[in-house]
């Protein structure tokens, strides 16, 4: 995916060939020509490139594929390459190539995906470092739609940063434009990620306003997965707004979800945890109930991560006695597994449940457990709340010395954070 000029092409085969300009030159072309185009002062015409590729043995459609040419056919080449263990690397060479000659259409398109592949991997830095200069292609640029690429980048990134109502803005935009455009399949997106940035801002009578236009939106949707995620969160304002419509919304995203078992339980336990905010108590123990039922078996491990999702609720809502029969399950697989991490968090939730039932002694055997597990693999984070939740812990049991000491270590590591 080498990214060479006319120019160095042929100085670089002419030198593996052992060969002068002069050699190459045949009387044709002067010497000082030569030298020009080998530096790329001079665009060579194509008898001149024909002549150069007869002397050196190279295809003339391969000198005259000009680095724009050879960008774009790399971007075609990564396309479907996200997955490459030297994608990053490939995508920030060729963006060099496309800044060093301008060509800014495709350097915003190189942008994008590299946008795109940090938000992916977390890469939060590289974003804030990069964000400037991704504004400086879009405005260089001459491609309409790079203005939405732009804009939903920029809002994805907005969401990811947890700054909800700058993403929301970002978000309108785009739909105001879509709207404008007539481009009903970006106008259906970036609605649904609006309605979300007011979901997480509290701001349910906004999100449902929006999010009632995702109706007549959903056929422009690209999956039926994303038009169930769209009536599911439907369902879930109309939990919270008390709008009358949740078994509506809530039946047609299990149309939707099809045989999808995975995502139909999140679904469910979902609804429960909304249940549980509103005060459907009832109602949210007989979901949670389904949702683990739903979840399908055949992967245990991802079962396992779903029923400790479902113990952090219950803990929540202080619902013990089935959050430690679900604890009780998720800690045998996990040990069947032999998932450290998974096994840490059974024990950790063991120990949560049993210090609500006051029974301190058996709550601190298995926090220890936990943490002997935490310490193999956890970050300094992780381990500063241990520490503070055994300082605490010792400090319901009485242990003053080992609830000085766990405090005193949690204020150590503080320093390091």
């Amino acid at each position: 995916m080498e990214i060479l000029s006319t120019g160095q092409k042929i100085k670089r085969a002419r030198i593996y060939k052992g060969l002068t300009l002069k050699d190459i030159c045949d009387n044709k072309i002067s010497v000082s020509k030569m030298s020009c185009i080998e530096n790329d002062k001079i665009k060579p015409d194509d008898e001149v490139l024909e002549l150069i590729s007869g002397k050196l043995s190279l295809k003339s459609d391969y000198l005259k594929e000009g680095v724009k040419e050879q960008i774009t056919n790399n971007l075609k080449v990564l396309e479907n390459s996200k997955k490459r263990h030297d994608y990053e690397n490939l995508l920030e060479y060729n963006l060099k190539y496309a800044e060093e000659y301008s060509y800014f259409d495709l350097a915003f398109e190189v942008m994008h995906r590299l946008f795109n592949y940090y938000l992916d991997s977390g890469k939060l830095e590289k974003l804030q470092i990069n964000t400037s200069k991704y504004y400086d292609y879009w405005q260089k640029s001459d491609i309409e739609k790079n203005a939405t690429d732009y804009y939903m980048d920029v809002a994805r990134y907005f969401f990811t940063t947890s700054e909800f109502a700058q993403a929301a803005n970002y978000y309108n935009n785009v739909r105001k434009s879509s709207r404008k455009n007539g481009n009903n399949m970006i106008l259906a997106k970036a609605t649904y990620n609006e309605s979300a940035c007011y979901v997480m801002l509290e701001d349910y009578e906004r999100a449902y306003e929006i999010s009632v236009r995702l109706i007549d939106l959903c056929d422009y949707m690209d999956s039926d997965l994303h038009k169930a995620e769209a009536y599911h969160m439907l369902a879930l304002l109309s939990i919270r707004m008390d709008k009358g419509k949740f078994e509506e919304y809530e039946a047609k995203s299990y149309e939707l979800y099809k045989d999808d078992a995975a995502h139909k339980a999140l679904a469910i336990y979902n609804y429960a945890a909304v249940m549980f905010e509103v005060g459907s108590t009832e109602k949210a123990l007989e979901y949670i109930n389904r949702a683990l039922q739903t979840y399908p078996r055949n992967d245990e491990e991802k079962y396992v991560r779903f029923m400790i999702l479902v113990i952090g609720e219950l803990v929540e809502n202080n619902i013990l006695d089935l959050s430690q029969s679900v604890c009780d399950d998720a800690l045998n697989y996990a040990i069947k597994l032999d998932n450290l991490k998974l096994v840490e968090r059974a024990y950790y939730f063991k120990s949560i449940i049993l210090e609500k039932q006051e029974s301190y002694d058996m709550a601190e055997m298995y926090m220890n457990l936990s943490f002997d597990a935490l310490r193999k693999f956890g970050n300094n984070q992780d381990i500063y709340k241990r520490y503070l939740k055994l300082g605490d812990l010792y400090y319901k049991l009485g242990d003053t010395y080992d609830s000085l000491k766990y405090f005193n270590l949690a204020i150590k590591l503080e320093k390091k954070l």
